[in-house]
């Protein structure tokens, strides 16, 4: 459990910490301290924004937060004693009352007001119906009301106490972290009525609850490696029968290239065999011309998800052996390695793989990447090799193209290229895949990996271009600094296997992961982040929950404790 005191009565530092609980294509989302993103609502679902939030008042003392354009709203967290999560529960002391707050969401919401003394409690749901991405101005909800409550958006909000209609508009809502990015941060609410009555010494529920609520899933097992619990829980929350989401809050779609490489620590590791068969089974059904889509359903621009997905299967067989869901996907891992050399993203150039621009991981157009980048083959050989040995047809000797791989040696600088052909010399971290894979000689893995920590190594992971490259940007500031500078997590894992292929201590290496597995205090309270600026403080940014950096943060976490 994540506990915080007296510090969150600070508005900067209520407003950075936010919680987020997912179900089935809906999340509930906000801070300690109120909504600061358009994308922040205590009911989401199918990245449409039904419940914004509530106006809360105990004895007429308003103990919301929400912020309104030109005008402060801090005076709810004055009466703010204690935050904690998971479940988010707020304790708030006003005179000699105290209001515990606590929510649940699995689907349907559930808050709870534990109210020790006698008071008035008021509390008015803020509604609208939009998409997560955009703000509105004027909703003008078709609500139903009913006895105890309302119907809206195919929600019902309900209640302990009793429900009176009064409509009403809030106006000008503000999200500061949208007007800090430069988006349209004001919007209009809708309320429909108001849940009040007298309460001492009391539990009261609302509820906002679906007219069919989502099945619930079947009992997960046990991980059969210890990781701690909050990354266990934070896995389980990108997780949904067959797909992985890629991120909270706007990236909370499933994604071929991420769900590839975010399947192994999520589930494999974890001993969940029948959700990755899942995940696994319905990526090799989308496939085309050897090529597994990006973003579903027909963005194939994408010349390294097939690899990873290969990958992950090879990482599915270490764990379950050559059971009959690797029968079954031994034809389509033939089929990709048919196809996908001359498919409309890359081609087969003396025995190793040229892509198409901006179709590798790094894809902006600040980092084209054309040619034949140094992960791109690094997972070609691996996946040549990895086929022959379970008599897959191979179109390439894995002999041969593990000696063209020879090329991406840079002995000016001691490390691998990013990009041959065209010489791309810049240090990025990609080439970390390489060697974790255990292409490049001792000698040179080592050097290399001597070369990437001094450029690239921060406490919450490297960086993805070295400082001292005229296009590095050490603050995120959009496209141009996203693969340019930004720190990204995700390649921890790869970096840890580094470090052990050339000796490294495992209680050495582990000293590297303090400072991101603290990060789970901030930001997004119990998730990893998306990417960090490459310079101090090394401020967290992009999404504030991302599937491949919980994933290979956990990944690592076992490598280096000795469990995998």
């Amino acid at each position: 459990m994540f506990r915080y005191g007296r510090e969150i009565r600070i508005p900067g530092i209520a407003r950075l910490l936010e919680f987020l609980m997912a179900s089935y294509h809906a999340y509930a989302s906000s801070t300690v301290g109120g909504n600061t993103r358009k994308y922040h609502g205590l009911f989401v679902k199918d990245a449409r924004l039904l419940l914004a939030g509530l106006d809360e008042r105990v004895n007429g003392i308003q103990i919301s937060t929400q912020q309104y354009q030109g005008a402060t709203n801090d005076g709810g967290l004055r009466y703010l004693a204690a935050f904690s999560a998971y479940p988010p529960s707020w304790v708030y002391w006003i005179d000699d009352i105290i209001v515990k707050k606590t929510i649940t969401f699995d689907g349907s919401l559930s808050i709870i007001y534990d109210i020790t003394g006698d008071a008035d409690l008021w509390v008015r749901p803020l509604i609208t119906n939009r998409p997560v991405h955009e703000v509105l101005s004027d909703p003008a909800p078709g609500c139903t009301h009913e006895h105890g409550g309302f119907r809206w958006g195919g929600l019902f909000f309900s209640g302990d106490l009793p429900y009176e209609a009064d409509p009403v508009t809030y106006r000008n809502v503000w999200y500061q972290r949208e007007s800090e990015r430069g988006y349209e941060p004001v919007e209009d609410l809708y309320s429909p009525g108001v849940f009040q009555g007298h309460v001492k010494d009391a539990v009261v529920l609302f509820r906002c609850a679906g007219e069919a609520r989502n099945p619930p899933d079947s009992p997960r097992p046990r991980s059969p490696h210890t990781i701690p619990d909050w990354l266990d829980r934070a896995s389980d929350a990108f997780c949904q029968r067959d797909e992985i989401v890629a991120g909270y809050p706007w990236f909370c779609e499933s994604w071929g290239r991420d769900s590839a490489i975010s399947v192994t620590g999520l589930l494999i590791e974890r001993g969940r065999r029948d959700e990755a068969r899942a995940v696994l089974n319905r990526l090799s059904g989308m496939i085309r011309d050897g090529v597994i889509p990006n973003r579903f359903p027909d963005n194939y621009h994408t010349s390294d998800a097939s690899l990873w997905f290969i990958h992950a299967l090879t990482r599915y067989r270490r764990s379950w052996g050559d059971d009959p869901f690797m029968d079954k996907m031994k034809p389509v891992i033939e089929t990709i390695l048919a196809q996908y050399p001359s498919s409309p993203v890359v081609r087969l150039d003396h025995d190793l793989i040229s892509v198409v621009p901006g179709s590798t991981w790094m894809d902006t157009a600040f980092t084209p990447r054309a040619g034949k980048p140094v992960e791109i083959n690094a997972l070609w050989v691996s996946a040549l090799a990895e086929s022959d040995a379970m008599g897959i047809p191979v179109p390439v000797s894995p002999e041969s193209a593990r000696r063209a791989f020879r090329q991406f040696w840079n002995e000016e600088k001691k490390c691998l290229y990013d990009v041959i052909d065209p010489v791309d010399p810049s240090v990025r971290p990609n080439q970390v895949i390489a060697i974790s894979l255990g292409l490049v000689s001792p000698e040179q893995s080592a050097t290399a990996l001597g070369t990437v920590s001094r450029a690239l190594l921060t406490p919450y992971g490297l960086r993805s271009l070295s400082p001292s490259d005229p296009n590095y940007k050490g603050r995120y500031t959009g496209d141009s600094s996203y693969h340019n500078g930004c720190v990204w997590p995700w390649l921890t894992g790869y970096y840890s296997e580094a470090l052990l292929q050339t000796g490294v201590p495992r209680k050495r290496a582990a000293q590297f992961l303090i400072p991101i597995l603290s990060h789970g205090r901030e930001a997004g309270i119990g998730y990893l982040s998306e990417i960090f600026d490459g310079d101090p403080p090394f401020l967290p940014n992009g999404c504030i929950a991302q599937a491949w950096s919980v994933a290979e943060i956990a990944r690592a976490y076992r490598l280096l404790s000795g469990q995998a």
